[in-house]
């Protein structure tokens, strides 16, 4: 009998069994019974019924109309993009929401980059597939759904100013960061490092160049972690003004996985690296210098205020939680929006800053069923509205995934 015992307990079964034990008991303990906790006085609301969402905490669903944009499934799928493409919805400011469009280049957290056009708010911007080509593309279309323009590439980011876009190899992150990935190619192309990187888009001429190599920045400063490590791009954000932009340059290899956050000029001149290597998260632009973003800096990890070019450096607020979200500046600048993942008992919290009195409030804490893991995973993903007092955000705490409005109660 303690043969067989010894056995069990150094076997892969019991390991598991131990860890499931341990992980449904930190569960039920800290479970709480309701679904969802909100701050007194906000009003919350679903987008539209079924399984819907928008994308990521930088883009936000509504125009100055107050007319909304969402995605639409039947299914929730881990890679679900394969299975069916996504319905771009309209709501209208009856309440109505029509099928306005499809697209099958989208995933769980950024969608398919569905935006409204900067310079246009009557026409929409989002990336498809063609089959055909066998290539990713993004397209302009109006309300109705009529094709406007088409682009050769996917849009990663668009600048406000509406002159350009920023775009990434989306290969590259189906094979080293398949969340933020499409699946439709039949095969996927990985060009050498000095042949990929960040292109520009000029939204009025198509023309596409590649304005900062993987290579070039691996030879910026480059690192023993480098060697025999894989590199890929993610998260580009273009400054309010369109004259700078940020990404996260990250690599995989031996010896570990690093960031750095680099800012550079429109063109892909005048890069400097703003925090690195051990880990930066999110980030978004105060204004056209200034930068939050979640990242360990100096051995400490939370909310840090970079400035642009500069070697300042400052811990943003005491307030802050000390755990990774997707911060966003309302666009009267009185505000920040952040969230968390979820918590031992799958609530994500969502918080709103006061910049001025440099005050915290908890806005609400929403339960994530179990199933949603990984790569179907639901963050929340703040967004603002046009108003500065209405927040958009991303939730399970129904029991499958939606795009819910808050509205902030009057006395914030």
């Amino acid at each position: 009998m303690p043969i067989i015992k010894n056995r069990l307990k150094n076997s892969t079964f019991f390991a598991k069994l131990n860890y499931s034990r341990y992980f449904f008991y930190r569960y039920f303990i800290y479970r709480r019974f309701k679904s969802l906790m909100f701050i007194k006085g906000a009003i919350i609301e679903p987008i539209d019924n079924g399984i819907n969402f928008f994308g990521y905490y930088n883009l936000s669903p509504e125009n100055k109309w107050g007319e909304l944009l969402f995605l639409s499934v039947k299914n929730e799928n881990i890679r679900g993009s394969v299975d069916e493409p996504a319905s771009i919805m309209l709501k209208n400011k009856d309440g109505s929401s029509v099928k306005i469009g499809e697209t099958k280049a989208w995933n769980w957290q950024q969608g398919c980059m569905l935006q409204w056009h900067p310079l246009d708010q009557n026409q929409i911007i989002y990336n498809d597939y063609d089959e055909e080509k066998d290539i990713y593309i993004s397209k302009i279309i109006d309300k109705t759904g009529s094709l406007i323009k088409d682009y050769k590439m996917p849009f990663n980011n668009v600048s406000n100013c509406g002159k350009y876009a920023l775009t990434i190899n989306y290969d590259r992150l189906t094979k080293m960061r398949p969340d933020y990935g499409y699946f439709n190619r039949k095969k996927l192309y990985l060009p050498e490092d000095k042949e990929d990187g960040i292109w520009k888009i000029d939204l009025f001429t198509n023309k596409i160049d590649l304005i900062i190599s993987l290579e070039q920045l691996k030879q910026i400063k480059y690192t023993n972690t480098m060697d025999a490590a894989e590199h890929k791009i993610n998260h580009i954000d273009i400054n309010p003004s369109g004259n700078r932009f940020i990404f996260l340059h990250r690599w995989i290899g031996p010896k570990g996985r690093f960031t750095r956050l680099i800012s550079a000029n429109s063109n892909g001149s005048d890069i400097y690296i703003l925090n690195g290597d051990k880990m930066t998260s999110h980030s978004c632009w105060l204004n056209e210098e200034e930068i939050l973003s979640f990242c360990e800096y100096n051995g400490k990890i939370g909310y840090f205020k970079f400035i642009d070019k500069k070697k300042s450096v400052s811990l943003f607020s005491e307030q802050f939680p000390l755990s990774d979200g997707h911060p966003s500046i309302s666009p009267n600048g009185k505000y920040i929006i952040t969230d968390t993942y979820p918590d031992k008992s799958r609530f994500s919290s969502l918080y709103l800053y006061n910049v001025k009195k440099d005050k915290l409030y908890l806005l609400g804490k929403f339960y994530q069923p179990l199933r949603y893991d990984k790569e179907i995973r639901i963050d929340l993903h703040p967004k603002w509205g046009k108003d500065s007092r209405t927040i958009y955000f991303e939730s399970g705490h129904e029991y499958y995934r939606k795009l819910y409005k808050l509205i902030l109660p009057e006395y914030l």
